[in-house]
């Protein structure tokens, strides 16, 4: 087909190439961009074999470029768009107004371009030689991730009114289930809506990520119920975590008093006793005890948790008999004449009364807290409201302190390994949708390779749920006055002694505020 000619050559195309055949020499080449102005379907792609044309006239055709359509049709990668553009000029346009809509979507349809075409861009006055986005792919909707919900433990941080009441000093120590009972859930990923390409090509969809459920597969068991995965208790017991996999301990529950009736008692689990504990008798237990009498304890032998808390409902009468010893924590109402050692806080809601007490933190309510007698030992902290009595009751309280500078740098060095560990989680992380993207649904090419990328990424989010306890613990050191410190919210009377650190003092008037230790001196303020 001719598309122009002139004394010095002709253009001309077949299957959309453009040719040049010149007849005669002398021609400005500097002129050919007239002609491709008034023919905008023109796209020279060869400028050196039109200059050698031009210069060597031979009448043989040669392939200069190429001929674009009057109705350019252009595809963006992956077909999820496309555009038009009108390769001719105003005049030209002018000529075909009337009907210009109606071949754009012919042309459309000639490249197969069924879905997605926008309508309202062919309406009003279309620009020419500008590219006009006509047609827009249905995206794909992804899935949603699994979401996973877990047993929400317990506070276990103990309140008490000003007015003495106990009712806001019921500490739940201890979560029970029954067999059956809810202990999480996950709601399955989705595998997404697919979208189409404007050729009515599918899109798939990226299904959602999946997460697993962490659990003892000897307590717990997990059901699809209504679309979900429910975890239930498989046995009754007492609910515990270890990092995220839940599990049933095993729970002792004595409805009334040890005594003769039970005889003492050594459990490899928790143990609630909903009555009192009776005289001269003992309770061990690997977890955590909760003795829930109003009446409290007395004379026991013993009440010891090898590796957890001991929630005591009442106080204790202890007959200079009683021994209460925790792993963790031990959370009491009061303390008469007995002996407590907790390896992390002993926390007293009313008065501690001749008894000795030991634990990294000895914490009273700063209100009503009151120690008289006995002999006072933390690593780290005291606070109470008083100290002592108006009678000048003798008190020892001995604070062994803590080197600040290595506390420090420990915390420091845990900050590094906890912000290393959660690249490391990010990268296993995004290693764990590598796989998830490129191998379809829940069958992986390489099961087994990507069960151990999982397990790796489970692991190292254990160690950032460890790291993340001893930061706290660190940090609450930190935030200690000194290197040790005794907090007196209302009065340390006379005959109170105070040790921190090998420093001491012996309370001569009535005082109050805060003793610490720092640069080997006993600072008060």
């Amino acid at each position: 087909m001719e598309i122009f000619k002139n004394e010095f050559f002709s253009l001309f195309s077949e299957d959309h190439e453009l040719f040049i055949v010149v007849s005669g020499g002398g021609y400005d080449i500097r002129k050919f961009n007239d002609i491709i102005s008034a023919f905008p379907a023109i796209e020279l792609t060869n400028f050196i074999a039109l200059k050698k044309a031009l210069q060597s006239p031979n009448e043989s055709p040669i392939s200069i470029g190429k001929l674009k359509s009057k109705i350019e049709v252009i595809f963006s990668k992956n077909e999820l768009e496309a555009k038009v553009k009108l390769n001719m000029t105003k005049k030209e346009l002018q000529t075909i107004e009337a009907k210009i809509i109606s071949e754009v979507l012919i042309a459309l349809n000639d490249h197969g371009i069924t879905e997605g075409i926008l309508t309202e861009a062919l309406r009003g006055p279309l620009p020419v030689q500008t590219e006009i986005v006509v047609a827009k792919a249905t995206l794909p909707i992804d899935g949603e991730n699994a979401v996973i919900k877990h047993f929400q433990r317990s506070a276990k941080q103990p309140f008490i009114k000003k007015d003495g009441s106990v009712d806001h000093y019921d500490l739940k120590l201890i979560d029970n289930v029954k067999k059956g009972d809810w202990l999480g859930e996950k709601i399955l990923a989705t595998s997404g809506t697919p979208g189409k390409t404007v050729t009515n090509k599918a899109i798939a969809a990226k299904t959602g990520r999946d997460f697993p459920l962490r659990y003892d597969q000897k307590t717990v068991e997990a059901v699809q119920e209504y679309g979900k995965v429910v975890l239930r208790a498989l046995i009754d017991g007492a609910v515990k975590f270890e990092g995220d996999k839940v599990k049933v301990q095993n729970h002792l529950m004595i409805d009334g008093d040890i005594d003769f009736n039970t005889g003492n008692i050594n459990f490899e689990g928790s143990v609630t006793i909903n009555g009192t504990v009776s005289d001269g008798f003992s309770v061990t237990a690997k977890n955590d005890i909760s003795i829930l009498s109003e009446m409290g304890i007395g004379a026991v032998e013993k009440i010891e948790s090898l590796t957890g808390s001991i929630y005591i409902k009442g106080g204790i009468f202890g007959k200079c008999t009683a021994k209460i010893k925790a792993k963790e924590n031990v959370f009491v109402k009061y303390c008469n004449e007995c002996t407590i050692t907790a390896g992390n806080n002993i926390n007293i809601g009313f008065y501690a009364l001749d008894s000795n007490l030991c634990a990294k933190n000895v914490l009273f309510d700063p209100d009503n807290g009151k120690i008289m007698g006995g002999n006072i030992c933390a690593e780290v902290r005291v606070v109470t409201a008083t100290i002592g009595n108006k009678l000048e009751k003798k008190t020892e309280v001995n604070v062994t302190g803590f080197n600040r500078l290595a506390i420090k740098q420990e915390f420091d060095k845990i900050i590094k390994d906890y912000r290393d560990l959660l690249d490391k989680a990010g990268k296993m992380k995004r290693q764990l949708e590598i796989y998830e993207r490129t191998l379809e649904g829940a069958e992986y090419g390489n099961l087994k390779q990507y069960n151990t990328c999982l397990k790796k990424y489970q692991d190292i989010l254990d160690q950032i749920r460890t790291a993340d306890e001893r930061k706290k613990r660190l940090q609450k050191m930190l935030e200690t006055k000194g290197e040790g410190e005794v907090a007196i919210f209302k009065a340390a009377y006379p005959q109170t002694y105070l040790k921190i650190k090998q420093l001491e003092k012996r309370i001569k008037s009535v005082v109050r505020g805060n003793f610490f230790a720092k640069d080997k001196t006993l600072h008060h303020n």
